[in-house]
């Protein structure tokens, strides 16, 4: 079997409340265990149902992710973190992952979380950030509503107009590509777009438009 419908099995676990591990496309042990629990809950997520938060005039439904209500998301916006391409080589991804998120907490930023809901490391492998059902804090307040937030590691130096393959691995375009089709499944996406469509920045690197066409 191929990894991809493994990864899409495990972002489907991930964000129903179970714990399959990294994205990775390996169905281990941590991957067995969820997919266990997800089967004996009958298909529920692992969280109880919390009552959803009044929703704004123009809004009129909810997307369901981890038993919560949150804003409707119909869009992926793609970011990377502006590291080298051998920062913290070597290390797992959680560490990095927790590297980035006491960026996020300290000073100046001081957010309450990492402002990503995922995360794809240098060899493809994905740790999540943000749950899904937590509005993130990475495209800025009136974008963050609606949309998740996927960040590629490296990107350091990088233009908006680069190729992908400059600055980014083959793993990570393919892990991105799956990612935005799992997603896809759980939610209806109308757009996949890059930071600096929104922002006067590089961010994510390149042209998403120009990249999920294959150019």
């Amino acid at each position: 079997m191929t990894r991809e419908p493994i990864r899409s099995i495990q972002t489907g676990l991930n964000a129903l409340g179970y714990q399959p591990g990294p994205i990775d496309g390996l169905f281990g042990g941590r991957t067995r265990a969820a997919a266990e629990g997800w089967l004996a809950a009958g298909g529920k997520a692992a969280l109880a149902p919390a009552p959803p938060p009044p929703a704004p005039p123009e809004i009129s439904s909810a997307v369901i992710y981890q038993g919560a209500a949150r804003y409707p998301v119909d869009e992926i916006i793609v970011h990377c973190a502006a590291t080298r391409a051998d920062w913290m080589a070597g290390l797992p991804i959680a560490e990095k992952v927790a590297e980035i998120r006491r960026w996020h907490m300290s000073a100046p930023l001081n957010w309450k979380d990492i402002g990503y809901h995922w995360i794809i490391d240098r060899d493809g492998k994905v740790l999540p950030g943000r749950a899904e059902n937590v509005i993130g804090a990475h495209a800025g307040a009136v974008k963050n509503r609606g949309t998740l937030g996927v960040c590629l590691l490296g990107g350091h130096g990088s233009s908006e107009s680069d190729a992908f393959l400059q600055h980014f691995t083959p793993q990570q375009d393919i892990t991105l590509r799956q990612m935005i089709a799992a997603i896809g499944l759980r939610t209806r996406i109308r757009k996949v777009s890059g930071h600096n469509e929104y922002a006067a920045k590089a961010c994510p690197g390149f042209n998403v438009s120009t990249w999920l066409k294959g150019a």
